[in-house]
């Protein structure tokens, strides 16, 4: 199965809700056949034709993310969820966190199990016991790449899976606004 490439574009970008400017971009370049215009949200909206009456195909290209919160002066990054996460489901992630200039790699991590006292270990995982790792060695060195502020959001390229399918972060939505542009 070959993925299209705009679906495929789409898919790549890290775009969490507040943060959907990369994904909006490749949309609205996909979109340039039509008359493009913005609202004061940043939705984009593309419109073909005058025929009445108007019908409207919606989609949304955000996603479920994060957010960073601190860095504290082992140069880890401390973290508040973009949307519902699953706390259990982020250890170990890899993550592209949007910084200064570009994507900057890392991982989320967790004190490691030996240095938990029996009781936390019997525990699951809250993300306020989370922080993202992206190998710098204190505060400075990583604040050289991040800022407060910064959106972060799952490493993970599309995955053809049996049976023609695919699986992709962010997929729900990017499907939608693929299948409203495609229509």
């Amino acid at each position: 199965m070959s993925t299209p490439n705009l679906l495929d574009k789409l898919l790549r970008v890290g775009a969490p809700s507040g943060y959907e400017a990369p994904a909006a971009e490749i949309w609205r370049e996909a979109a340039s056949f039509a008359e493009l215009s913005t609202d004061g949200l940043g939705s984009s909206i593309a419109r073909v034709g005058t025929a009445k009456p108007l019908l409207a195909v919606v989609g949304h290209i955000d996603e479920i993310g994060l957010i960073v919160t601190h860095i504290d002066e082992k140069g880890f990054l401390w973290f508040a969820p973009i949307g519902g996460w699953d706390p259990q489901i982020l250890v170990g992630q890899r993550v592209a966190v949007r910084g200064r200039e570009d994507l900057v790699p890392g991982v989320v991590g967790r004190k490691p199990i030996h240095l938990l006292e029996p009781d936390q270990r019997k525990k699951v995982v809250e993300l306020k016991g989370l922080h993202i790792d992206i190998g710098a060695a204190d505060r400075d060195e990583a604040a050289e790449l991040i800022r407060i502020g910064d959106p972060v959001t799952i490493a993970a390229e599309p995955q053809p899976l049996a049976g023609n399918r695919l699986a992709s972060r962010a997929m729900d939505n990017r499907l939608g606004a693929y299948v409203a542009l495609e229509s």
